[in-house]
C-alpha cells in the first residue's frame, strides 16, 4: 500500500517564515532541518536572513528600544507605587533605575567626578599656551627693549616710521636693521 501524499506548491517565504517562528519557539536546527526537509546549513542561513544585520547601528537602536523599554515600565510601577504605597512596586522601582543609570553611564564614581574630563578642562588651549611662550619671551627682555616695544604698540605704525626714519638696508645684504639696534 503506497502512502499516496499530494504535494502543494509551497512558497519560499512561507518555509523561510515557518522555519524562523520554529526556530524563535525554542527549537533547534537539527530539528527545524528535519522537520522541513532542509540541511543543517541551509537552516541557518534562514536564521540569519530574518535576523537583523549585527552592525552598530542596529546595536545602537536594540540598545535605545531596550533603554526606552525600562524607562517605560519603571514609569507604570512608579504611579503603582506612588498610588498603592506598594513597597513591591517602588522596590521594582528602584531597581530600574538602577539598571538605566548604568545602561546611561551614570555611577556614584563618575556622577561625582569623572577625573579625564576633569584635567582636559584644567589644561590651557593652544591659543593660551602659545600666548604664554610669547609673554614669558617679552619678559625676559631687557627693560629697554621691553620699554620700545610697548610705546610701538601705543602709537600708530606711520607715527613710529616719522619717529624712527625708513629702514637702512644692512650692509647691502637686502636685510632690515632691527629695533634693538644690533649691528650684525
Amino acid at each position: 500500500m503506497a502512502d499516496n501524499v499530494e504535494l502543494i506548491p509551497v512558497n519560499d517565504q512561507d518555509v523561510e517564515q515557518a522555519v524562523f517562528q520554529g526556530w524563535e519557539g525554542g527549537k533547534g536546527p537539527q530539528v527545524l532541518a528535519r522537520e522541513f526537509a532542509l540541511s543543517i546549513g541551509q537552516v541557518e542561513q534562514i536564521i540569519d536572513r530574518m535576523l537583523p544585520v549585527f552592525d552598530v547601528q542596529n546595536q545602537i537602536r536594540a540598545y535605545k528600544r531596550e533603554l526606552r523599554r525600562l524607562e517605560d515600565l519603571s514609569g507604570e510601577f512608579f504611579i503603582i507605587a506612588k498610588r498603592d504605597k506598594n513597597h513591591e512596586s517602588a522596590h521594582l522601582v528602584a531597581r530600574l533605575n538602577e539598571r538605566i543609570c548604568a545602561m546611561r553611564g551614570f555611577s556614584p564614581v563618575n556622577v561625582r567626578m569623572d577625573p579625564l574630563q576633569l584635567e582636559v578642562a584644567e589644561q590651557p588651549s593652544r591659543f593660551e599656551r602659545m600666548a604664554a611662550t610669547i609673554e614669558r619671551f617679552v619678559e625676559q627682555m631687557p627693560a629697554a627693549e621691553r620699554a620700545v616695544r610697548q610705546r610701538l604698540h601705543e602709537i600708530s605704525p606711520e607715527r613710529a616710521l616719522e619717529l624712527l626714519g625708513s629702514p637702512q638696508s644692512n650692509g647691502g645684504s637686502g636685510a632690515v636693521d632691527t629695533l634693538s639696534g644690533s649691528d650684525d
